[in-house]
């Protein structure tokens, strides 16, 4: 029974940990209209939807956008699986049209179903090189969404039927997801479409049970 544990904690923690799908925004136009109202569609591995808000404030001689967003199933718009998120983006060195950017994200996050609730805290660090115009933008992307802590408890069905002294517990360092892919966008006048996609892997390269992820952000820019 310890190893069918070992079994569920696993799968919680894998589905809690799997890549953000959250946008990248076009870096060349933060000079320009300070904030942002956005909606994502994507794959998260199930699928996602969020809204948010972002602005854009100067912090070290570098425009940031500083932003939040929360997001639900899509499926059913089940509020038992939920994301939350809260941010910063920037071009950390650029020559001409070409930009080296960064973002970080801080997440929490939360699973529900027969067999076990899972909630997680973590992070995300993603960088992007690419050609940014103002009315357009092509980039490649890595990044690592990292779990730093997890709690996992199990229902009372899997108690019942299954194993009665299943623990529940927290989780320091549960893994990782590394992701490689390719990020685009372009504006028509404060509307501007972008979308992402790519593959992922666990921080130890060993496959996931959705090796893909994608997304689609619309924002308004005012």
């Amino acid at each position: 029974m310890r190893y069918m544990t070992s079994i569920i904690v696993g799968a919680a923690l894998s589905a809690l940990v799997a890549a953000e799908a959250a946008a990248q925004w076009n870096v060349a136009r933060f000079e320009g209209n300070r904030n942002r109202l956005y909606t994502t569609f994507g794959m998260d591995p199930a699928m996602i939807t969020a809204v948010g808000y972002g602005r854009v404030v100067a912090i070290g001689g570098h425009r940031v956008q500083l932003g939040g967003d929360a997001g639900v199933g899509a499926a059913h718009m089940d509020a038992h699986d939920f994301r939350a998120r809260l941010g910063a983006q920037a071009s950390l060195l650029h020559w001409r049209s070409a930009h080296l950017t960064g973002s970080m994200t801080f997440i929490a996050r939360g699973t529900e179903n027969a067999i076990y609730r899972g909630f997680n805290w973590g992070a995300d660090v993603t960088g992007t090189l690419g050609v940014y115009r103002p009315r357009w933008f092509a980039a490649a992307e890595a990044g690592l969404d990292k779990a730093v802590i997890t709690h996992v408890s199990h229902t009372r069905w899997y108690r019942d039927n299954f194993y009665p002294d299943a623990r529940d517990g927290w989780y320091l360092d549960a893994g990782g997801t590394f992701r490689n892919g390719v990020t685009a966008g372009v504006a028509l006048g404060r509307m501007e479409l972008v979308g992402r996609f790519g593959s992922q892997r666990t921080e130890r390269y060993e496959p996931l049970p959705s090796p893909l992820y994608g997304s689609i952000g619309v924002g308004l820019s005012y």
